[in-house]
């Protein structure tokens, strides 16, 4: 996740297509509406009408534009045999590592049982969790309302606006407690002629409905941010890297752009860039949600990220932005510590490893765009010498560690660090000086490239996240060398970086300035590291 504050830089199985959908008259319900409580009214019909769809867990989503809301609604059957079934809604959203605690905006909570319309009265044991006694019931129906929320501090949440919506899955999307691992169905009720754009894979239209898409499970389908409006308000870009597709979506204030068509040479040289650093492409198809003029900064999904940007924004400027946000695809949504996938919702998982995951994101970010072309190799060293002015200047350095700033980011609030210690610029500077340490070790025949390759290898989805120790054990196995020295001091300590040492195996200084006795072997390391030369 990114924020523009950042020096503008600062989503398992993969799954499905990203579909554009022209949408026919959306059918609304003619069942009665319930008015009960305070709160938004939602639209209610009988369980009765459930289709009988492949999925384990059916939601349906109704944008009501005159009223600013969205209608949630949750079909499934519960498992037989309980005397209950509990339904949470999430307290965070993954990538944004601070409370948000989205159940306090559920308005007019529902039960409906079988085939009749008559409420079922539930326990509400905490503030995200319903407890619904569930025995001899076959099927059970729940219905609320969401109002337009507030921004997390990298994303919109939901909004439903006159034109236009976009849907945070977390935010907006319950699961029944134990049983995340449900196949699940999302189906959308929109306005008449509305388009809708999610990286879900569509599936057969129910009745009633104007789009129906598919999740292996709750994870999946919470990390497929959705995006819905009519045909003016959503403007896209498409091009093709690999023969696989990368959908550009324009939405929000999408008609302030002044070029679409500047934004798409600039992502496909981020793509070709970060997809031969890691090998390989990861996703049947990628979106990048641009939201114009939106809150929030920018946050990952498996195979899309949401970004927002101010609409005169240029896109050159913008490439570290993107680049890390689709860096991401491979680091934290693939690779992973292990507490974060799959995810506990109500209990935010605590990792040492954040800075791995953001910092040295932020460092692929600046990397790729090097590669590419999109700055030039004095812009990409001048940015590492203000970073590291910025690093020497702020005395949290002596007294957080990289890790203990990612192990109490939830104390902070602000998902960035803690006492004053971004985990960001830390891990974006221990990434430079573990890439160019590898380098040397192995005579500029290894990277943290090779790292990240690895961990991927290993330990992308299905397979279990990384412990605590492994990237320190996976640094030592590429560089063929003990680094644990280093990687502890980098780290896990409060010493001061080794910036000289770790610069002059690429014949820099301190500050970046190319040192003249440089010998051929670190001029070499150095256009390799920055992709100046093959």
């Amino acid at each position: 996740m990114t924020t523009l504050a950042l020096s503008c830089r600062r989503s398992l199985t993969a799954f499905g297509l990203l579909l554009c959908l022209t949408l026919a008259t959306a059918c609304r319900s003619a069942a009665p509406v319930s008015e009960a409580g305070s709160g938004l009214p939602i639209s209610v019909s009988p369980v009765g009408s459930l289709r009988q769809a492949a999925s384990q867990m059916v939601y349906t989503l109704r944008p009501v534009p005159e009223d600013s809301h969205l209608d949630v609604t949750l079909d499934f059957a519960p498992p037989t045999g309980d005397e209950s079934v509990s339904i949470q809604l999430p307290v965070w959203s993954p990538g944004d590592y601070h409370r948000q605690d989205f159940a306090k905006y559920v308005q007019n909570l529902k039960v409906y049982g079988d085939d009749n319309l008559q409420e079922i009265k539930t326990e509400h044991p905490d503030a995200n969790t319903w407890k619904i006694p569930s025995a001899g019931i076959k099927h059970l129906k729940i219905v609320y309302a969401l109002p337009q929320m507030p921004p997390g501090i990298f994303s919109e949440n939901v909004i439903v606006g006159a034109k236009q919506g976009f849907v945070n899955g977390p935010a907006a999307l319950m699961y029944v407690v134990g049983h995340k691992e449900w196949t699940t169905e999302l189906d959308l009720k929109l306005p008449p002629d509305w388009i809708a754009f999610t990286p879900l894979k569509t599936t057969s239209l129910p009745t009633g409905m104007t789009a129906a898409f598919t999740a292996p499970d709750y994870d999946t389908l919470a990390d497929s941010p959705l995006v819905f409006g009519t045909k003016e308000a959503i403007v896209t870009r498409e091009f093709s890297f690999n023969n696989v597709k990368h959908t550009i979506v324009f939405f929000d204030h999408a008609d302030q752009v002044k070029n679409y068509d500047a934004f798409t040479p600039m992502l496909q040289g981020i793509v070709q860039a970060e997809t031969k650093i890691m090998g390989g492409t990861p996703y049947p198809q990628y979106a990048f949600f641009c939201d114009i003029n939106g809150r929030g900064g920018g946050l990952e999904h498996l195979n899309a990220c949401r970004v927002a940007f101010f609409s005169g924004a240029r896109p050159t400027l913008l490439s570290p932005f993107f680049a890390h946000e689709f860096f991401h695809c491979w680091n934290v949504k693939r690779i992973r510590p292990a507490v974060l996938g799959p995810f506990d919702y109500v209990h935010p998982p605590v990792t040492r490893n954040l800075w791995f995951a953001e910092g040295v994101t932020e460092y692929y970010s600046r990397v790729a765009t090097c590669r590419a072309g999109l700055v030039t190799e004095q812009s990409f060293l001048s940015h590492y010498a203000r970073a590291i002015r910025s690093n020497q200047n702020n005395p949290s350095r002596l007294k957080i560690s990289a890790d203990d700033a990612s192990l109490h980011v939830w104390e902070s609030g602000d998902s960035q660090g803690f006492g004053g210690l971004s985990y960001y610029d830390k891990g974006e500077l221990v990434g430079l000086c573990l890439d160019l340490t590898i380098r040397h070790e192995t005579g500029n025949k290894k990277s943290l490239d090779d790292v990240m390759r690895l961990l991927m290898q290993r330990h992308a989805p299905p397979k279990p996240g990384y412990g605590e120790d492994e990237i320190r054990a996976t640094v030592n196995e590429v560089a063929g060398h003990d680094l644990t020295a280093l990687y502890n001091r980098l780290a896990r300590s409060t010493e001061e970086m080794p910036f000289a040492e770790c610069l002059a195996y690429a014949g820099l200084s301190p500050t970046l300035a190319p040192l003249p006795e440089a010998t051929p072997d670190q001029i070499a390391l150095r256009n390799r590291w920055t992709g100046a030369k093959p």
